[in-house]
This record gives structure tokens, C-alpha cells and sequence, in this order.
């Protein structure tokens, strides 16, 4: 292989890590998701060996040492280990899971020929970029209910999933509010305004804001149970099952607690807790290092921190004389954080303090919802089956 060649390999294998790690991939790769999920976000770690798995990878090379060099070209995006793990700089918050939402078109009645998709996502994105930047293309999948496959497990432990055919459907997403909104004014039929509209291999696409496809299908999903509920009801007032009506009243309470509103998260924050710290360094600085050098006997302590940052805070449980000799400890360089010492610290006060607080309670209560949606998603997926 030339050099030329060989720059050409870690190029592309470059675009397809800035992909797969970038913000509209990561809120819906369950993959990624599982691998470097903590807490609050995915700022968690991935080794290099997995990302072989990846068949787009494994179209350019094969190589661990390959993609470790690939990844060092994005250092504004990714992190690489000495041990041979890739971790995202700024990793995406789960509470920012559904901000693609407001940003994404649906679009449906797809070409599909021979169970296969008759356009790609090089055919459809040049269509949407004179709207402005197209940042993910996702199509489709759904399971064939005529195949008699079902998910089961072989000899050997391993999962053999059901086979998936095309939805003829795709979501476009755009970096920006006011690129989709071009497209909309464009595109998207309203109050029986004629619009142009899009053609693929003859076939007329259907396009649609995603949150108006999402109401739409949640609509058709409670019109679905509650058709089933009451054929439900009818057998069960004909067979007069005591067990059967007590189950109906379980199932109907599980119902209205899928629907209960999320509870919103409370704190009654005490002041003097709070330390902010700037001039971190970027390369050695964790969570874990912050703690270590933040510890007070009888005050438990969090660190407010994304990897990769300049900028952080620790947080106390308790209000303490000893935060504020901490902190002069950290700014005059007596305590070090991963071996460096921090520019400034300082114990946050007044109209400081009260944003800071109000951003974390902001935060919290997106995650809490979030915490909600899922379980109820979860929950009525169960009640389905």
C-alpha cells in the first residue's frame, strides 16, 4: 500500500468514527449507548477491538493500530487511551436524548424493491442540503410479520433475530432550527396550501415533521389497545371470569400510571456548597481525580465535570467552613488535581450560586422525565406482548 493509499484508509475510517460518535448517532445507537453510558451521560469508554465489529470498518482495514491513528486525527472529538479505548471528548448528556426531535423530518412511502431499499442515503441527503447542514439519515426497519422467524437462541447462547424488511420510511435530521424550518415552508403541505413535494423512482414521498409522525403513531397505538380492550371486555362480561375481571382492573390501573404526568425534581439547595474551578487540565482531569483531591471528613462531595474540559465544580452535601479553606488550598496551588494545579476556585455566591443551582434542577428534571418516558415506553411494550 503507497502512503498515499494508506492516508487515504485512515481518512475514511476517520469519517466513520466522527459518525459514529457524533451527537445525532449517539441518541439513537443502542450500541454505543450501552458501551459508554454513566449516570448523566456517554461519556464512557470503548475498546478499539469492538469497533472492528463495525462492518463499515471493516470495509477500509482490519487493524486495531489503524483506527487508534484514525481517532488521534479527531482530537477535538475523541480521546484515545493508552489501552486501547476511544471515549467522545464532550460526550452527549442523556437528557439531551430527544433534542433531535424538533430538528428531523419523517419521511415515508420510500421506493422498496425485492425486500431491499431501491434509494440510500447518498440518494435522499442531496435532496435536503439546499435547506442547510444534514446531519444524520436514518432509514427504516421493521419486522417481516409474514416470516415465521421468530428471535430465538442457538446452541451456542447467541441470539438469532427475526428477519427485518424495509419500512419505506426514513428520518432526516438537520443541525439547525431554522434549516428545517426552510424545508417545512418548502415541502409540508398546510391548511391545503399545494406544495411541491418529492419524487423518488416515481413514487411520491410523504413528508411530515417528526413530532406531528410521532403524535400520529402514538395515536394509532392507544386506538390499537383500546380496540383490543374492549374486544377484551366483550369476551370477558361473556365468560363472567372473576380472575379475568380482576385482571382487566390491574391491567386498566397500569394504564392510567403509564399516563400519570412525571414528578418534577425538587431541591432545597443549601448556599456555601458549591466550588467552581477553571483552568483544568483537558488531558489527565476526570471525575474521580477531582474527588480524590476534594475529600472533607463528614461532607460527601460530587464532581461536576465532563471530560475533556477546562471547567468544572464540586458540590457538598453540607455547608462548611472547611469548602472555603478548601478552595483557597486549590486556587494557591497547596492541592493539585491530577497533578496540576487549577487556574481558579472559588466557593460560588449570589447570583453565581443561584444559576448554577437552577442549570443542575433544569438538568435533573430533563433526566427525571426521560427516567419517566422510558419506563412507561418499557412498560407499554410489556403490556403488548
Amino acid at each position: 500500500m503507497t502512503e498515499k493509499q494508506e492516508n487515504d484508509t485512515i481518512s475514511l475510517i476517520a469519517d466513520r468514527l466522527k459518525f459514529f460518535f457524533s451527537t445525532p448517532n449517539m441518541r439513537s445507537d443502542r450500541f454505543l449507548q450501552n458501551e459508554l453510558g454513566r449516570e448523566d451521560d456517554f461519556g464512557g469508554s470503548i475498546l478499539v477491538d469492538k469497533l472492528l465489529n463495525f462492518k463499515s470498518i471493516q470495509k477500509h482495514t482490519s487493524e486495531k493500530e489503524k483506527v487508534i491513528e484514525a481517532a488521534k486525527t479527531l482530537p477535538d472529538l475523541l480521546i484515545v487511551s493508552e489501552d486501547g479505548k476511544i471515549s467522545c471528548k464532550e460526550p452527549v448528556k442523556k437528557s439531551q436524548l430527544h433534542d433531535n426531535i424538533p430538528l428531523s423530518l419523517h419521511l415515508s412511502n420510500l421506493p422498496v424493491e425485492n425486500e431491499k431499499y431501491a434509494v440510500g442515503v447518498f440518494d435522499i441527503k442531496p435532496l435536503f442540503e439546499k435547506y442547510g447542514k444534514v446531519t444524520l439519515i436514518r432509514l427504516k426497519w421493521m419486522p417481516d410479520n409474514t416470516s415465521k422467524e421468530k428471535d430465538t437462541d442457538n446452541n451456542n447462547g447467541q441470539r438469532k433475530r427475526r428477519k427485518m424488511i424495509p419500512a419505506a420510511s426514513c428520518v432526516v435530521e438537520f443541525e439547525k432550527k431554522e434549516e428545517i424550518d426552510k424545508a417545512v415552508i418548502d415541502l409540508i403541505q398546510e391548511n391545503g396550501e399545494e406544495k411541491k413535494g418529492l419524487e423518488m423512482k416515481g413514487q411520491k414521498i410523504k413528508i411530515i415533521k417528526l413530532r406531528d409522525w410521532m403524535d400520529d403513531h402514538r395515536k394509532k397505538m392507544r386506538e390499537k389497545r383500546n380496540f383490543e380492550e374492549g374486544r377484551g371486555n366483550r369476551q370477558q362480561r361473556e365468560t363472567n371470569d372473576e380472575r379475568g375481571n380482576e385482571k382487566l382492573g390491574n391491567e386498566e390501573k397500569k394504564r392510567k400510571e403509564l399516563e400519570s404526568p412525571p414528578v418534577e425534581f425538587k431541591l432545597d439547595w443549601k448556599p456555601g456548597c458549591v466550588i467552581e474551578l477553571k483552568g483544568l487540565d483537558t488531558k489527565t482531569c476526570d471525575r474521580e481525580s477531582i474527588r480524590a483531591a476534594a475529600k472533607l471528613e463528614n461532607n460527601d462531595s460530587y464532581a461536576d465535570y465532563s471530560r475533556g474540559q477546562s471547567d468544572g465544580a464540586i458540590r457538598f452535601s453540607e455547608p462548611s467552613d472547611e469548602i472555603k479553606k478548601l478552595a483557597d488550598k486549590i486556587n494557591a496551588g497547596e492541592i493539585k488535581i491530577s497533578n496540576s494545579a487549577a487556574l481558579t476556585a472559588h466557593v460560588l455566591e449570589g447570583e453565581k450560586e443561584q444559576s448554577y443551582w437552577k442549570k443542575f434542577i433544569e438538568f435533573k428534571t430533563k433526566q427525571k422525565q426521560h427516567q419517566f418516558e422510558e419506563r412507561s415506553r418499557k412498560k407499554r411494550r410489556f403490556h403488548r406482548k
